[in-house]
C-alpha cells in the first residue's frame, strides 16, 4: 500500500479518464465512429467504432501503468538502483498515463464535438510529452526497460548518465518545436517540413551521441 502510494497522481489521472470515458459513453450514439489515427496533414486518417474507441485509450493507460508500477518485481537492476527508480517512476508513471489519457479524450470529444482545424491538436500533445519527459529523462537510472537503450549506455554507466543528461535537453527543445508545428497553420509547409526534420533528428542524435561518446571513452581509458 505505501508503494501505491507514491503513484497517486497517475492513479488520479486514471480515475479521471475513467470517469471521461463513462460521461462519453452515455453521450455518443451507437453508430459513432471514433478517430484512431491523424496524418500529417492533421486529418483523420483512422476510425473505429464506438465501443474500441471508447476503451482502448483507458485500457492502455491501465496495462502501461501496472507495467511501469510493478518494474521493480521485475526489473534486474531496480534494487541496485533503487533510490533512483524510485524518485522516477511515480511522476514517470504520471507522464505517461496524462499523455494518453489527453489522447484518448481528444479522440473523444472530437467524435462528439469535430475536429479543431486550425491546430494540430495531436502535434501539440506530442510535443508536450516530449518536453515532460525530457525533463525526466536525466533522473532515469540504467536499466532494459526505460530510456535511451543502446549497446554503448546499456554497457557503460557514464555513456548511460552523459547520453541521457544530452537526451533531456534535445527532447525538450523537439517537443518545444512539435508544439510550434502544431500550432503553426498548414499553408506554412516550409516550416512544417523543415521543423519535421529538425524534431526528428533531435530526438535521434542521442543515439549516435551514446557511439560516439563510447568510442571516446574508450580511446581516453
Amino acid at each position: 500500500m505505501a508503494q501505491l502510494k507514491k503513484y497517486k497522481w497517475a492513479l488520479l489521472v486514471l480515475a479521471l479518464h475513467l470517469a471521461a470515458t463513462l460521461w462519453f459513453a452515455g453521450q455518443l450514439p451507437a453508430d459513432t465512429r471514433v478517430p484512431t489515427h491523424w496524418n500529417i496533414h492533421n486529418e483523420i486518417d483512422g476510425w473505429s467504432g464506438k465501443t474500441f474507441g471508447l476503451w482502448w485509450g483507458l485500457a492502455l493507460n491501465a496495462i502501461m501503468f501496472l507495467a511501469l508500477w510493478l518494474l521493480p518485481w521485475y526489473s534486474p537492476w531496480y534494487r541496485k538502483y533503487e533510490e533512483r527508480f524510485d524518485a522516477v517512476l511515480p511522476p514517470l508513471t504520471t507522464t505517461l498515463v496524462f499523455f494518453f489519457a489527453l489522447i484518448s479524450v481528444y479522440a473523444l470529444a472530437v467524435a462528439k464535438w469535430g475536429d479543431i482545424g486550425q491546430v494540430n491538436m495531436i502535434l501539440i500533445l506530442m510535443g508536450l510529452l516530449c518536453v515532460l519527459l525530457g525533463n525526466l529523462l536525466p533522473k532515469v537510472p540504467k536499466n532494459f526497460f526505460i530510456g535511451i537503450k543502446t549497446p554503448w549506455t546499456l554497457s557503460n554507466e557514464e555513456v548511460w548518465n552523459r547520453t541521457h543528461r544530452l537526451g533531456g535537453i534535445l527532447f525538450v527543445l523537439a517537443g518545444l518545436l512539435l508544439m510550434l508545428k502544431g500550432l503553426i497553420l498548414p499553408k506554412h509547409s516550409g516550416f512544417q517540413v523543415w521543423s519535421a526534420v529538425l524534431s526528428l533528428g533531435l530526438m535521434l542524435y542521442p543515439v549516435l551521441h551514446s557511439f560516439i561518446l563510447f568510442k571516446r571513452l574508450g580511446k581516453d581509458g
